[in-house]
């Protein structure tokens, strides 16, 4: 038995799904940018990094409450990763 093409209007919602998640990509990279621009991009020499960590365990539970949307998460999670410092 032959499967069912693929409606019109579903390739039109696909389509439209890929736009948007490039667009938001584009959208953080831009932000990343410009915060790197605005920050010199280089941690603080005296901030204290066990607060960083406690800061991203914090992060990881507002996630998975449901109190921060993803793209949220995605953005802190990085300005908390180039502040930390690994030895």
């Amino acid at each position: 038995m032959a499967r069912p093409r693929t409606t019109v209007g579903k390739l039109q919602r696909d389509q439209a799904k890929r736009e948007k998640a490039k667009a938001k990509q584009e959208d953080r990279q831009a932000r990343r940018a410009e915060r790197g621009d605005a920050e010199g991009g280089h941690p603080a020499p005296d901030e204290d990094q066990e607060a960083l960590l406690e800061q991203f365990a914090r992060l990881h539970e507002d996630l998975a409450d449901g109190r921060i949307s993803l793209d949220e998460f995605e953005s802190r999670q990085d300005d908390l990763r180039r502040r930390l410092r690994v030895d």
